[in-house]
């Protein structure tokens, strides 16, 4: 008998469907935090729809398990970000200056990536997506086991050495890895579901993988703070943020993650996330140094990665009206007396020629320079550019957006290491990012 629509779904709805609104219309916190309310609110929203098909679901039956679930997801997948230190596929753009604020943004974020996964996977399950799917007993010998360790190990090395060609191994090695290991010690095995010609599981977390990954990649495009891709040779048509071949590799992605965490499950006795697997050996329970152990463990891999992320994949933070240098710091002050306090506000407010005539008449400046703050903060929040990267294009002769569409990115590349010669340049990947948006932009508003 179906059960009531629990009250978690509820505020998830309407919390999603009051960030969406937020959020266009730039109200904090929804603004900056839109992706966050979006995910949390998705994985509300669709634990109460489970509990509403079978009367059972994560969060009402098996809290304790789902909260387990979210530092582990943090963890998993800070894995990959440390992987991302030599892979340079992504980055992120327009974050908040405040380290405190960031690395709170970070573990809210990427605690969404387990739940949201397994969630959509037990949503499937629960609608009887590919119950009746079947195929033949296909067992694997003990040397085949090893043949897919020996794989997966190649798999992980070789994107993490050569990224440049080997960097989408990255999103399969884990699999062929670890789960030899899960099916070995008993855990809840995909080799033994095949074993038995059993595929649904493979099927469901295949299918999961592709809809998380639409959902990511579409309220990541709306998201103020998000990440970018410089994915070799994918540079072309593009999905939201991702390069359309990228989409292939979420499907994989939540088996891998699926793997990960079973086998982490066999430190605990084989109890897992799933309705099968959260009651197995109620009596043994891990020892408390144990659990000591291993929350330091996680707490100093959290703040090792977190660091490594700031320095190596943080692009830029979000340009603010007081960082703005290129204004007057006399009229800086003036600004937010009249109803201006970021460099949206000054965009929005002079975007009409007679809007422009005005506030350079109430701020006592020419026209022209106006039109120079309104170009640089243009120039400054093109595709996250930022404050730093700014200075950067404006010492090689780029202070606006026409001028920076009109660059070449190699010639551009050259001359920013040639006028700044102690500093690391922008890779060229990122300067391609830069010169197609400013195009783009050019196209948008003629």
């Amino acid at each position: 008998m179906k059960k009531t629509f629990p009250i978690h779904g509820v505020i998830g709805f309407l919390l999603l469907i009051l960030s969406e609104g937020l959020h266009l219309k730039r109200v904090e916190p929804f603004y900056s935090w839109f992706y966050c309310f979006t995910w949390w609110s998705y994985i509300l929203v669709i634990d109460a729809i489970i509990y509403r098909l079978k009367g059972n679901s994560l969060l009402v039956n098996r809290r304790k398990e789902f909260f387990l679930v979210i530092p582990w997801s943090i963890f998993i997948w800070l894995i990959f970000e440390a992987a991302n230190l030599s892979l340079k596929n992504w980055y992120y753009i327009n974050l908040p200056p405040s380290m405190g604020e960031r690395w709170i943004g970070y573990a809210v974020a990427y605690g969404t990536v387990l739940p949201g996964l397994f969630e959509t996977t037990e949503l499937l399950e629960a609608s009887g997506l590919f119950k009746k799917s079947s195929m033949k007993d296909r067992i694997l010998s003990p040397g085949g086991h090893h043949v897919l360790i020996a794989l997966g190990t190649i798999c992980l090395v070789s994107s993490v050495v050569l990224p440049e060609y080997f960097f989408p191994l990255i999103w399969v090695g884990f699999i062929f890895l670890l789960e030899p290991f899960v099916y070995r010690f008993g855990g809840k095995s995909l080799l033994k579901d095949l074993e038995e010609g059993k595929p649904q599981k493979i099927y469901l977390l295949l299918f999961a993988g592709l809809i998380c990954g639409l959902l990511w990649e579409f309220w990541n495009f709306w998201a103020r703070s998000k990440w970018v891709y410089t994915v070799p040779f994918f540079e072309g048509l593009r999905g939201f943020e991702m390069p359309l071949l990228g989409f292939l590799g979420f499907p994989p992605f939540a088996v891998q993650a699926y793997v990960m965490y079973n086998f982490i499950s066999l430190f605990r006795f084989g109890r897992g996330w799933e309705e099968s697997t959260y009651r197995i050996h109620p009596d043994k329970r891990t020892r408390l140094l144990t659990e000591v152990l291993t929350a330091i463990l996680m707490i100093s891999f959290y703040v090792l990665i977190f660091k490594a992320i700031d320095n190596n994949t943080v692009d830029s933070f979000y340009p603010r009206l007081k960082e703005a240098y290129w204004i007057d710091p006399v009229k800086r002050g003036e600004l937010p007396r009249i109803g201006i306090s970021t460099l949206d506000d000054l965009i929005a407010k002079a975007a009409y020629k007679r809007e422009r005539e005005e506030l350079a008449l109430r701020l006592l400046i020419p026209r022209e320079e106006l039109l120079d703050w309104m170009e640089k903060a243009r120039l400054a929040q093109l595709k996250g550019l930022g404050i730093e990267n700014l200075k950067l294009l404006e010492g090689v002769g780029v202070h606006s957006v026409s001028a920076l569409a009109d660059e070449d990115p190699e010639k551009l590349y050259a001359k920013i290491k040639q006028a700044f010669p102690g500093t690391v340049p922008p890779r060229k990947s990122k300067l391609r990012i830069w010169v197609k948006e400013a195009r783009n932009f050019g196209v948008r508003h003629n």
